[in-house]
């Protein structure tokens, strides 16, 4: 199953820097698409996690155990910000 999901994440990074490669309008909308997508993904993976630990529900299976870790908290906490300050200034980076 990793594989498939490797393979398809490859297919699609050459499919969205062909996509890119078209117009400066096609950029900004992806972009903007990436952005949307990675505030939709981070806000409510966030959520769903915050929910969990406040509601005292983690179930103790090796999966769940992730969030009772204090370096996938951590790590979250800074990725969150950090990726969308990156997103944001190659978007707007582009119009100067």
């Amino acid at each position: 199953m990793a594989g498939f999901v490797l393979v398809g994440v490859i297919i699609g990074a050459v499919l969205l820097i062909w996509l890119r490669g078209k117009s400066d309008g096609v950029k900004m909308l992806l972009d903007g698409l990436a952005v949307l997508a990675y505030l939709g993904f981070f806000v409510l993976g966030a959520a769903s996690v915050a929910r969990t630990i406040m509601d005292d529900t983690v179930f103790m299976t090796q999966v769940h155990e992730v969030f009772n870790s204090p370096i996938f908290l951590v790590s979250g906490a800074y990725l969150g910000p950090y990726g969308l300050a990156l997103l944001v200034q190659q978007m707007v980076g582009r119009r100067s």
